[in-house]
């Protein structure tokens, strides 16, 4: 079983990490398309925006003023570095014409675009000769609508040829780019697969809910099956000691050979008249265990040292153990007969079980509460099992093997017995130091 439930919890693993990296994987695809699409879809405006007569007017101040500049150029009255000083004086006026401008178009597409125009390259050729002259290669900004300094993407080049008019000396060509840029492109495009990403993030979500609940479903069906199992393997070993006792007892009654005294014959038959009510009692408490009713205090009486002692005896019948009873007379403990043969038994019980060869019990009252002790020379508890002691079906475990039988009820009806007093139970224990359970009640 733990095996099983070890492959599902590793196949739901794998299987939602899958799902995870196949959902990711198209998430991503997906983003890469809408990216490529809005460069295309943009990249398609700018086009038709750049036909327009109001970018053609922007255009012709700077290209008039170039070829106002390679005239002086030619004719030796401007070098090739006024030209760049000289589009520089013209970027502030031109890219504030290019703002109003492109402002009135809008936005594309929920985009929000800036347009930019750089200068490539000019060359001059002589028209006698054929021989060119670079004046500018590189990048130089023209006008720009990126204020902000935005990555830019190209939208758009062209070369302007001037083929030269008749008589003139000179002809030039001069290449452009035109670049966008998005402000925050990136997100406006996550924005826009908001939708698709939070499905995906609520299907993976529901997906590991499914299986959570389904693994820790099945932890529990096992634990109720392994509990189920365990109690069913031993629900006989908890009849033993009252199942023994009457069968000495019978077996005494039915010796022919021996001629019991009248003492020695009572004794018997009260011998198996407490063992009797005790196996009804125990049969009914441990049928009901699963409803966890409360503990039932309409049969408190006054008992003694006397009725420790039966209780003690009756124990030792069955059971190959040393008990100590330190119980003074005049001590008065109110108390439900079959509760403290409950509280006794077990605890004698579980001393025997790990290995006790004698037992101490004693009691006494101080401060208003009468306090019963027992302790064994067992092999002791450790520490961290201290707390799930007295856990309905907890038993103490070594190397994660039940070595010892019980229901690992016994404790559990303890502290029920204890809690219903209004009193207090506790441990003191460690391994190789034996084990000590002290019980408080009050008095009254």
């Amino acid at each position: 079983m733990k095996r099983k439930i070890f492959f599902l919890t590793v196949g739901c693993i794998f299987t939602v990490v899958a799902l995870a990296c196949i959902q990711s994987y198209f998430i991503y695809n997906t983003y890469q398309l809408r990216s490529k699409e809005a460069d295309i879809a943009i990249s398609a405006q700018f086009l038709d925006i750049e036909m327009k007569d109001q970018l053609d007017t922007l255009n012709a101040v700077w290209m008039n003023k170039t070829r106002l500049f390679l005239d002086d150029y030619w004719n030796k009255e401007a070098d090739k570095n006024g030209y760049v000083t000289m589009i520089n004086g013209l970027q502030d006026s031109l890219s504030g014409a290019a703002v109003s401008y492109f402002s009135g178009e809008g936005f594309f597409d929920g985009y929000d675009l800036s347009y930019s125009n750089y200068i490539t390259s000019i060359t001059v050729f002589d028209v006698a000769t054929g021989a060119s002259d670079t004046i500018y290669r590189g990048k130089l900004k023209v006008y720009s609508t990126n204020t902000e300094n935005l990555p830019e993407m190209q939208a758009s080049k062209s070369v302007w040829n001037d083929g030269g008019a008749e008589g003139e000396a000179f002809r030039y060509e001069i290449a452009s780019t035109r670049y966008y840029s998005i402000a925050d492109w990136q997100e406006k495009i996550i924005i826009k697969m908001s939708g698709l990403l939070i499905f995906s993030v609520l299907l993976l979500l529901l997906v590991v809910l499914l299986f959570y609940l389904s693994i820790k479903n099945l932890i529990a069906q096992r634990k109720i099956a392994d509990v189920k199992t365990d109690f069913i393997n031993n629900i006989t070993h908890e009849f033993q000691t009252p199942l023994a006792a009457l069968d000495i007892a019978v077996k005494t009654l039915q010796k022919k050979d021996v001629q019991l005294s009248q003492e020695h014959f009572d004794n018997t038959l009260n011998i198996i008249g407490r063992q009797n009510l005790r196996m009804q009692k125990l049969f009914s408490r441990v049928t009901e265990a699963s409803l966890d009713p409360d503990v039932s205090l309409s049969s408190i009486e006054n008992l003694g040292c006397n009725d420790f002692m039966d209780i003690v005896h009756d124990f030792k019948l069955t059971h190959d153990v040393t008990i100590e009873c330190d119980t003074p007379n005049g001590i008065l403990l109110k108390m439900d007969r079959f509760h403290l043969n409950t509280i006794l038994i077990n605890l004698l019980d579980n001393a025997v079980k790990y290995g006790a060869s004698a037992v101490a019990l004693s009691i006494r009252q101080q401060d208003g509460k009468t306090i019963l002790k027992v302790k064994d020379n067992g092999p002791g508890i450790a520490e961290k099992e201290h707390p799930m002691l007295f856990e309905k079906f907890y038993r103490v475990e070594k190397g994660n093997i039940h070595t010892t039988k019980g229901l690992g009820l016994g404790l559990y009806y303890v502290r029920s017995v204890v809690k219903a007093y209004n009193g207090d139970i506790a441990v003191k224990s460690a391994p190789g130091q034996g084990t000590e359970f002290i019980i408080e009640i009050p008095s009254v």
